[in-house]
């Protein structure tokens, strides 16, 4: 996968200079108004598709980390000594068939087609195939998320978890195969830890934008305003001219 960048768009806050003084009022008016709404809407959208991502993201998770937790609780039962054949046997069918069907579901969660649990969104792939969200108005460094190391998502399987040799002949092997479990679910934990940071750092870049739609909209009517006041102040000048020569 080539290095991606999700659009690049970003909002100033416009200058503000000094209007023409009118009966020894100054006003003030908005200039130089270089925001596109456009641009906003724009980056609003890559923004919700960044939040996308991470709601799909975390419904992996949880499905994972359901498959994990009950492997547990069939693993469980094996640490008793006494446990006969006929109920190992069923346990190791039922934890086979569950990890199988953990492999299946890995390969259907995509995000628009895309895969992210095969390690394509991984730190540890080389920086030209790492994919950004661009939240700016330009290329820059600080307008850019680097979804490889803030989601950081490893290839995920039964195997790369360290679930491939998972056996409960023994207690010894069952012990071995709680601790296996319990780290596989103590990573999938820290996995839904970053998604949930950047769910919570892009919705605050959004907030961030819609101020600055609300912002320009409020820039493009202060020339009408400015009109406006200068008219008012125009006829009460008048006014009070009349009645200071009609007195």
């Amino acid at each position: 996968m080539n290095q991606k960048v999700i659009a690049n768009f970003v909002y100033k806050i416009e200058d503000i200079e000094s209007g023409q003084k009118v009966s020894g009022l100054e006003f003030k008016k908005f200039t130089n108004q270089e925001t596109d709404p456009k641009n906003l809407d724009q980056a609003i959208h890559n923004v919700s598709l960044g939040m996308e991502l991470v709601s799909v993201v975390e419904n992996a998770y949880a499905e994972i980390e359901a498959v994990l937790s009950q492997v547990k609780q069939w693993v469980t039962p094996s640490l008793a000594s006494n446990l006969g054949t006929p109920q190992k046997s069923d346990l190791e069918f039922n934890i086979c068939q569950k990890l199988r069907a953990l492999d299946q579901a890995v390969e259907t969660f995509k995000h628009r087609g895309q895969k992210f649990l095969d390690g394509s969104i991984s730190a540890s792939v080389h920086n030209d195939s790492h994919s950004f969200l661009v939240v700016g108005a330009n290329g820059s460094p600080e307008n850019r998320i680097n979804l490889n190391t803030s989601l950081n998502i490893p290839s995920i399987t039964a195997k790369t978890l360290g679930l491939g040799d998972l056996s409960i002949d023994s207690p010894q092997k069952g012990l071995k195969g709680l601790m296996v479990l319990e780290n596989a679910l103590a990573i999938i934990s820290r996995l839904k830890q970053r998604s949930a940071a950047l769910g919570t750092h892009l919705q605050e870049i959004k907030r961030h934008l819609a101020t600055a739609i609300e912002n320009h909209h409020a820039a493009n009517s202060a020339p009408d305003s400015y009109t406006q006041a200068r008219e008012f102040l125009r006829v009460a000048t008048d006014c009070i001219k009349k009645d200071m020569g009609a007195d």
